[in-house]
């Protein structure tokens, strides 16, 4: 079982409420190690002194604020620690608003909400004032020394705490020049076949439908290659992806595509699937050069002819 990232209370009026924080979301990003490619060894990062070359000690190393003129204002770490908010091991909801009314750009990241051990009936009360009232407490707490400002709302079989972005971090729109420019008004015809197209696929939103078809891919590239190692690679000639040399209209009729996409998805026809980023071949002529160098290159079997995928720079890399 994971640990929780944060314990404390949580109070609303005169009822505290002991509880527990525990992260909702586990990244699932493919991570990658810099290596040597000579021998296979990490890469270490030093601290380098931008003005001397030489590596700086951890222990002579400050903050600076940039002023933006090329100077800094250094502080030391015990000056920032006096500016930490105080500890605190309580969450206490200041409001209750609409849930409607937080706009989704405010939310940051989500954490389940559960209580400690005893505190199950005063914990299942406030999940069912919440519900029943429709409402989202609106609250402050500190963690990792910095205070979040967050919403607690039912979820499921308890509570979900959101950490919301303050509103001095949103970007405003009004900054945003694109959105200055005010294009033609949508012809009627083409309002009504985009309002058919979005009624044909319109459902309901179950997100175990939708996978991270890059992660997938990326890892059953990383799975075969590492099955491969310490044994030639095999040099047959990839098969390329239906529709991969297919290339999209240049100007295509924005009325005529809404309607046959409406047509066929009336006639119970698939739509095409949109064009998809696939693993780019990256260049690596200098690395390829540097193997033939050292007498160490991986070459195919002799009378086997080479994929034309190797003269673009060899295997995919993400």
């Amino acid at each position: 079982m994971s640990r929780p990232v944060w314990v404390g209370s949580l109070s609303f009026g005169l009822v505290s409420v002991p509880v527990r924080l525990y992260s909702a979301i586990s990244s699932r990003q493919v991570q990658f190690h810099l290596l040597h490619d000579e021998d296979g060894a990490r890469i270490q990062n030093k601290r380098v002194c931008s003005a001397d070359g030489e590596e700086v000690p951890y222990e002579h190393v400050v903050k600076g604020y940039e002023l933006g003129d090329g100077r800094y204002v250094e502080v030391t770490r015990g000056e920032l620690e006096a500016f930490d908010p105080e500890a605190s091991r309580a969450i206490e909801l200041e409001d209750f608003v609409e849930l409607g009314d937080i706009d989704p750009l405010y939310y940051d990241t989500p954490y389940h909400l559960v209580p400690a051990e005893g505190a199950e009936r005063s914990y299942e009360l406030l999940v069912a004032t919440l519900r029943e009232s429709g409402r989202v407490g609106i609250g402050r707490f500190v963690m990792y020394q910095k205070g979040h400002l967050c919403a607690v709302r039912p979820h499921g079989r308890g509570l979900l705490l959101s950490t919301l972005h303050y509103a001095e971090e949103v970007v405003s729109q009004d900054s945003l020049t694109e959105l200055a420019l005010v294009g033609p008004r949508p012809q009627e015809r083409e309002l009504q076949a985009a309002l058919s197209l979005v009624e044909a696929r319109a459902t309901r939103f179950d997100p175990r439908r939708y996978h991270d078809v890059h992660r997938e891919r990326l890892l059953a590239f990383i799975q075969r290659r590492a099955s491969r190692l310490g044994r030639p690679k095999a040099t047959g000639e990839r098969p390329t992806p239906a529709g991969a040399t297919a290339q999209p209209p240049q100007h295509a009729d924005l009325l005529a595509a809404l309607e046959r996409s409406v047509a066929a998805l009336r006639a119970g026809q698939p739509l095409p699937p949109p064009e998809q980023g696939a693993l780019r071949l990256r260049p690596q002529a200098s690395a390829r050069e540097f193997r033939e160098r050292r007498g160490g290159g991986e070459s195919p079997a002799p009378g086997t002819p080479e994929s034309p995928r190797k003269k673009d720079g060899g295997e995919p890399s993400a």
